[in-house]
């Protein structure tokens, strides 16, 4: 087929075609004329022009290599690589480059995956993390706490004590109420029943519980 001729075809096809989506023009370097050649299919490459004589040559995408779009490139684009902490969603062929996203427990910042945000003690998570986004944490509400420092961290109600106890320590955002028998604090003395209140307070405050008991 004559350059003349496929132009003619081309200015007659509605669409993507006419539109130069499926082509491109190059000066013939021998004889000087604008030709309009067909551009490679995705999966392919440019292996060499149209002339005035011949069609336009593709070559086939090597293993590692794509084209995603029509194109007249002379090589192939080199299929992306997952990086640390990305797992891969679609393997790269021809025509489609690799997919990869972050693993479990990691979300999208810019240029890596970075580990989710941990909620610090007295707060929870309002949005869960998802590899595309980071954790989003809130301060518990009045009546709730949260005692560890985690990424999924939940906010959980202060518990209640029964009838036959007293309160120890009034609950915060950062630790639960503290109940107690009676006859625990009589039969076992103050320093016992007070450990839990301060296992509570070395949550808070990474002090050990033995220092807090010598304070």
């Amino acid at each position: 087929m004559s350059p003349s001729v496929l132009v003619v075809l081309l200015l007659s096809v509605p669409g993507a075609l006419a539109s130069g989506t499926f082509t491109y023009r190059r000066v013939d370097p021998e004889s000087g004329a604008v030709l309009v050649c067909e551009r490679c299919p995705p999966g392919t490459r440019l292996r060499a022009h149209c002339s005035e004589s011949r069609r336009t040559e593709c070559a086939p995408c090597e293993p590692g290599l794509f084209t995603e779009f029509w194109n007249y490139l002379p090589s192939c684009l080199m299929c992306d690589a997952c990086v640390e902490n990305q797992r891969q969603v679609f393997p790269c062929n021809g025509s489609r480059n690799s997919v990869c996203e972050c693993e479990p427990g990691f979300h999208w910042d810019q240029f890596f995956c970075k580990r989710h945000r941990k909620c610090e003690v007295g707060a929870g998570v309002r949005i869960a993390g998802t590899f595309l986004m980071d954790t989003v944490c809130e301060p518990c509400a009045a009546g709730e706490f949260a005692d560890v420092t985690q990424a999924d961290a939940e906010c959980v109600k202060h518990s209640v004590c029964r009838r036959d106890e007293i309160r120890l320590l009034r609950g915060s955002r950062w630790h639960d109420k503290i109940c107690s028998h009676c006859h625990q604090v009589t039969d076992s003395g103050w320093s016992a029943a007070w450990k839990s209140v301060l296992a509570a307070l070395r949550v808070h405050y990474q002090i050990s519980v033995d220092r807090l008991i010598h304070l």
